[in-house]
């Protein structure tokens, strides 16, 4: 696939008069040295909060976000950072209604299987929407097209002896995911005091029953899929359940200023085990939301896939390998709608949809851009990231791009010397503890314990890009 030229501009009329990139690139790597490339911590941001709340649309805001936030996780199907992908939903303001997904990501791997795959889900959420309810046969249809596009990926979850390892990770030797479920059983023991003995047990036998699949899964050979679709519905069930968000919320509560190492692998395995039961959970919540919104969803689902931009060279860089620049897929969208004209029949995106939580520059980006609410940041800081410059923008884009820049130089150079060193975030997470059960939504709000789950990713850090 070709792909788009980063800088077209003219050097008059370029978004980096005013902040020159290379003096901007450097305050991002000087700011990185300070603070293991972690300059803030992790949040989460409710909707409540921003201003641009627009009653014309049918979908909530957080109904927006989280079905794009859906679809993007759908569309990241290959392992490694630059597997990331985003995506806006576009509603049709027409009396046949409809949606456009728009889709972005850095690689070019959306081959055949994920477009087929996301089309045959889409086709799947247009019935049920004409039919005005979800049996449970109607989300099963879903869940299987999920499971099956995402089964290698579940399986890198899993860390699996069935799962053929990237390249990437060919140095990497974690144990199974099975393996470590005694970790899950020994902070039990030491969550709940001598009167709360029956809920302890409770929990202990849920652990044990959970760990009983995973190891039969190994053990067994079949039908793949099925296996995988009973393991990821048994590990849904198992997060959502009263009694693991209690033994969770405890377990984040006992965590320290310097956690354990035991205490650290224990939930870090809880949040695989919520990436898995995402899944399910994903399917559930499209078939809801295509029940609520019907009239959105009955005349089918449209996708369009955004062509990339090629990589820039730098020599500006923290880490010795990195000699590229790259457009990360939040970019691409904000740019993309910036250069379409205003339409009577379409209304604009309010949301980005992330498979990854948003870096510490995109989140900068979109904050000062305004036009997007931007939802949650890992905090980290990839200073391979750049903004197209380019001739199309016109006069009103290249001011508001020239301010944007500024506001994120500034902030950088704010916390240059306001710093300390922070962990390695995790980039990714499925958090149950934040979704309401009934109606699937993130509430938004990151309580006390849970903002202290700042803690090392599970998979080690590569030389690849990052978003």
């Amino acid at each position: 696939m070709s792909r788009l030229a980063v800088q077209t501009a003219c050097p008059e009329s370029s978004i980096w008069r005013d902040v020159p990139e290379a003096a901007f690139r450097q305050h991002l790597v000087d700011l990185e040295k300070q603070c293991n490339a972690v300059p803030i911590a992790s949040e989460v941001f409710t909707s409540s909060s921003w201003t641009h709340v627009s009653s014309q649309h049918k979908l909530s805001v957080e109904e927006e976000q989280q079905t794009a936030d859906d679809f993007a996780f759908l569309a990241a199907v290959n392992e490694g950072a630059q597997s990331v992908s985003a995506v806006c939903i576009e509603e049709n303001t027409t009396l046949s209604g409809g949606l456009t997904l728009r889709i972005a990501a850095l690689d070019t791997t959306l081959g055949d299987d994920v477009t087929q795959a996301l089309k045959s889900i889409c086709g799947h959420l247009t019935k049920i929407a004409n039919n005005k309810t979800q049996t449970p046969e109607d989300v099963e249809e879903v869940f299987h097209d999920i499971v099956v596009l995402h089964q290698h990926r579940l399986k890198g979850y899993m860390r699996s002896c069935k799962w053929t390892k990237p390249k990437h990770l060919s140095l990497s030797h974690k144990k199974p995911l099975w393996k470590d479920f005694p970790s899950l059983l020994h902070r039990a023991q030491h969550l709940y005091t001598k009167k709360e003995k029956q809920m302890r047990q409770q929990m202990e036998s849920s652990i044990s029953s959970l760990a009983l699949l995973y190891t039969m899964y190994e053990q067994h050979e079949g039908d793949e899929i099925m296996q995988l679709k009973h393991l990821v519905r048994a590990t849904y069930h198992f997060c959502i359940n009263h009694s693991t968000k209690d033994f969770v919320e405890r377990l984040l509560n006992s965590v320290g200023a310097t956690p354990t190492s035991q205490v650290q692998a224990a939930i870090n395995q809880y949040r695989q085990l919520e990436k898995i039961a995402a899944y399910y959970r994903i399917a559930t919540f499209l078939a809801r939301v295509a029940v609520k919104h019907s009239s959105l969803f009955k005349s089918g689902i449209a996708i369009d896939y955004l062509k990339p931009y090629e990589s820039t060279p730098t020599t500006i860089a923290h880490e010795s390998w990195a000699h590229t620049c790259h457009v990360h897929a939040e970019v691409q969208l904000a740019v993309h709608y910036d250069l379409q004209p205003s339409s009577a029949e379409t209304l604009r995106p309010r949301c980005i949809g992330t498979s990854k939580w948003l870096c510490f520059l995109c989140y900068s980006f979109l904050e000062a851009h305004g036009k997007f609410f931007p939802s949650k940041t890992h905090g980290k800081l990839y200073d391979q990231w750049t903004i197209p410059d380019l001739v199309e923008f016109d006069d009103e884009t290249v001011a508001r791009y020239r301010d944007v820049i500024a506001k994120i130089d500034s902030r950088v150079l704010e916390l240059d010397g306001n710093v300390f060193w922070r962990p390695e975030p995790l980039t990714s997470r499925q958090d149950f503890a934040l979704i309401h059960t009934d109606d699937g939504l993130v509430t938004g709000k990151l309580n006390t314990s849970l903002s202290r789950l700042v803690l090392s990713d599970p998979i080690e850090p590569t030389k690849e890009i990052a978003m």
